[in-house]
């Protein structure tokens, strides 16, 4: 699972190179840039976006640094990059994105947004749904950041099989196969946390189990969707059973956190 990380910088806006700021975060402009971007979205079609206290604490920080150093950027020397900043704040995401403004006033500020394409891109992608914003006034202006995140549910281990098991079972049922015996081995949960340790899809350890014919991996951010590759294995049927083991944790490759799953067969 790839992340996406989208960074654009607001042309034309002059800035306050001596301004000062007393870094009081502006909540009530934080709210009404969330209830406009929301009022955009819904006239384009798509559901409203969410603000997760994660998120808007990741922006804040961002907005505070763009406020010290009296300039627009998504990533000042010494700051980590977005995904690890949303990872920091504990936000389990697999897409991610920002926008940074500066303006006079609220409305100025979003509309100067809605009018660059690629800023107005992150406020109506429907693969988001939740929002950070942290707003500061300084020297006459407002200093914007918007956070966007697409937002991971969050499960157990037992609850994330569980999930992946009712998938196997219905891909199953619709191929009219009859419903595969899972059979319990917690060593697998321990494989599939030991793979995102080492942020490879390992399954030499699951292959030499005993009584394993084969053995597949993947990474998901929702575990009750299934991979393609699964999915073909499944088409023969597994008549002698299975077993499946699930981890959520972060990598290298995916910061915010993955669900990393092994299922082998016998």
């Amino acid at each position: 699972m790839a992340l996406s990380l989208i960074f654009y910088f607001l042309a034309g806006a002059a800035l306050a190179q001596n301004a000062t700021s007393t870094l009081n975060f502006d909540a009530a402009a934080e709210q009404q840039f969330v209830q406009m971007i929301n009022q955009d979205r819904a006239q384009n079609g798509l559901p409203p976006l969410f603000v997760d206290e994660r998120l808007t604490e990741a922006a804040r920080l961002h907005t505070e640094l763009m406020v010290q150093h009296s300039a627009l950027s998504h990533r000042f020397p010494g700051e980590p990059a977005i995904e690890i900043r949303f990872s920091n704040q504990s936000l389990p995401s697999d897409r991610e994105a920002e926008n940074v403004a500066l303006g006079q006033t609220v409305l100025e500020a979003h509309d100067a947004l809605m009018q660059s394409p690629p800023h107005r891109q992150n406020i109506l992608d429907s693969q988001y749904n939740v929002i950070g914003v942290g707003v500061i006034r300084s020297g006459g202006n407002y200093y914007v950041t918007e956070d966007f995140a697409h937002r991971l549910p969050q499960y157990s281990e037992l609850e994330a099989e569980s999930l992946a098991q009712k998938a196997i079972n219905r891909y199953e049922l619709t191929r009219g196969l009859p419903t595969p015996a899972r059979k319990p081995l917690t060593d697998l949960r321990h494989m599939a946390c030991g793979m995102a340790l080492n942020d490879a899809l390992d399954l030499s350890p699951a292959g030499r189990l005993p009584g394993v014919h084969d053995a597949t991996g993947w990474t998901a951010g929702d575990p009750a969707k299934l991979p393609g590759d699964v999915n073909r294995l499944l088409d023969s049927g597994l008549p002698r059973g299975y077993a499946l083991g699930a981890c959520f944790a972060p990598s290298m490759s995916h910061p915010g956190g993955v669900y990393w799953l092994i299922m082998v067969s016998y």
